[in-house]
C-alpha cells in the first residue's frame, strides 16, 4: 500500500488487509454485509432494487427468493450498505444534490417545475402501453437521438444474461420482471406496462456499464430504485463507479410492490393461470387482472395487501421525488400519463421529445382528476410510512 488511507472511501481501492485496518485507522467499525443483513434484509425492509448486488466490487452478493445473500467472503468495503436506499436516505441532502435546494413545506410532491397530462404519439407504443406510454417513449427518444448509449428497462420473462444469474432463475416465469439493457428503441416496446413485482434495475445498470461499455445510461425505475441510483451518484462511499454513468433518471409512480411468488399463488387461487394474464392494473381501490381483453380478477386491494413487500410499508415516496422526470397514471384520464418535470435535465428531455413529435401533452390543470388525486395518494403513503 503506497499511502495510508485517510477516509473511509480510500479503502475502496485497497485490498482485504487494508480494509481490515478501517476500525483502527478511523476508529469506526466498517459497515459490512452482516450490517446490511441485520439492518435491512432480516428487518424486512429490502426492496429488491439490486443495489447491493450491482455495487459489490467482489461479486460476492447473490440472490435467493427475491432477497440478497452472501455467496462469498465479505471484504468490508462498505459499498453495499451505503448504496442501499433502506439504510440511510436523507431527503434534504438529496434535494440539495439533485435540485440545488431543499423543498419547501408546501412542495408535498417534492421539487418540480411543471406537471402535464401526456400520451405517446408513437403508434407501436400507444397500442401496448399501460397508460400514456410516456416512460417508454422518453427512453425511445433518448436512444433515437443518441443522447445515451443504452437504457435500462424492465421486461417480463427475459432470458437473463448468465453471468448475473447466480441461483436466481427467471426463465419460465412469464410475469417476473428483470432488468434489460436496450440499445435500439425498437426493443423497448416489449418493456411497456406495469409489472407490480420489483425488478432489480441496478443489476442492469452494472451490466450496461461493465459488460456493454455504456458510458451514458438512461434508467427507469420505481422510487426505491431511483433512490439507489441517486445514492450511487451523490453519496460518499456508495457505488459512484456506476452512478457516474447515469445521465437520465425516469421515475415511475409506485404505491407498493408484491412478492412475485406470492402474486403467482394469489392469481392461481382465483383459478387463473398466470401465463394467460395479459395485463395487471390497480385502480379505484381494486387489483385487476386481464386475460383475452376482459377482467378475470377484480378484488379490493385489501385482499392482496398481505403480499406486499415489507420494504414498501416504510417507503414514503409515491412519485419518485428525486427523478429527472416522474411518470404515472394517477391524475390523468385513461390513456394518458401524468408527467412531473423536476430537473433541468428532465425539462430538456421532455421538451425535446415533444418538439420531435414523440409526445402529445396538455397542462395537468386541463384534465381530471388532476393533481389533487396525486397529492391524496402521496400524502397517504407518507402517513402510512410514519406508522411503521
Amino acid at each position: 500500500m503506497s499511502a495510508k488511507p485517510k477516509t473511509s472511501s480510500d479503502f475502496l481501492f485497497y485490498g482485504v488487509k487494508e480494509a481490515e485496518q478501517y476500525e483502527s485507522v478511523l476508529g469506526v467499525k466498517p459497515k459490512t454485509f452482516e450490517d446490511l443483513f441485520n439492518d435491512v434484509i432480516d428487518a424486512d425492509k429490502c426492496t429488491f432494487c439490486g443495489g447491493c448486488f450491482a455495487s459489490c466490487p467482489f461479486s460476492v452478493i447473490g440472490f435467493e427468493n427475491e432477497l440478497p445473500k452472501l455467496v462469498g467472503p465479505c471484504y468490508e468495503c462498505q459499498i453495499c450498505w451505503y448504496t442501499c436506499p433502506r439504510t440511510v436516505y436523507d431527503y434534504d441532502e438529496m434535494d440539495k444534490a439533485v435540485f440545488g435546494r431543499v423543498r419547501n413545506e408546501d412542495e408535498r410532491l417534492g421539487v418540480y417545475t411543471a406537471v402535464y397530462a401526456a400520451k405517446s404519439k408513437i403508434k407501436e407504443v400507444s397500442g401496448v402501453a399501460q397508460d400514456g406510454g410516456i416512460a417508454t417513449t422518453l427512453l425511445m427518444y433518448l436512444l433515437d437521438k443518441g443522447l445515451v448509449d443504452s437504457v435500462v428497462a424492465s421486461k417480463r420473462n427475459v432470458d437473463v444474461w448468465r453471468p448475473w444469474r447466480r441461483d436466481y432463475e427467471t426463465k419460465g416465469d412469464i410475469w417476473r420482471p428483470w432488468p434489460n439493457v436496450v440499445f435500439d428503441s425498437s426493443q423497448l416496446v416489449g418493456a411497456s406496462g406495469t409489472k407490480y413485482s420489483t425488478s432489480p434495475v441496478t443489476i442492469g445498470l452494472r451490466y450496461a456499464v461493465e459488460d456493454c461499455a455504456s458510458s451514458r445510461v438512461g434508467v427507469v425505475g420505481v422510487p426505491c430504485e431511483v433512490q439507489t441510483v441517486r445514492k450511487m451518484q451523490y453519496v460518499d462511499k456508495a457505488c459512484s463507479k456506476l452512478g457516474s454513468h447515469v445521465k437520465f433518471v425516469v421515475g415511475l409512480f409506485c404505491m407498493e410492490s408484491f412478492w412475485y411468488k406470492d402474486l403467482v399463488k394469489f392469481v392461481a387461487s382465483k383459478g387463473i393461470d398466470m401465463n394467460n394474464v395479459k395485463k395487471f392494473a390497480i385502480t379505484k381501490g381494486k387489483f385487476i387482472a386481464y386475460a383475452e381483453d376482459k377482467e378475470v380478477i377484480s378484488v379490493p386491494l385489501d385482499e392482496i395487501k398481505a403480499h406486499v413487500r415489507g420494504g414498501c410499508h416504510i417507503c414514503k415516496d409515491f412519485t419518485a421525488e428525486h427523478a429527472d422526470i416522474s411518470v404515472g397514471s394517477v391524475g390523468s384520464p385513461d390513456g394518458w400519463s401524468t408527467v412531473m418535470v423536476r430537473t433541468k435535465v428532465g425539462e430538456e428531455l421532455f421538451k425535446g421529445a415533444c418538439e420531435a413529435d414523440y409526445i402529445e401533452f396538455k397542462p395537468i390543470e386541463e384534465v381530471k382528476p388532476g393533481l389533487k388525486s396525486v397529492l391524496k395518494l402521496s400524502d397517504g403513503k407518507k402517513e402510512h410510512a410514519k406508522t411503521k
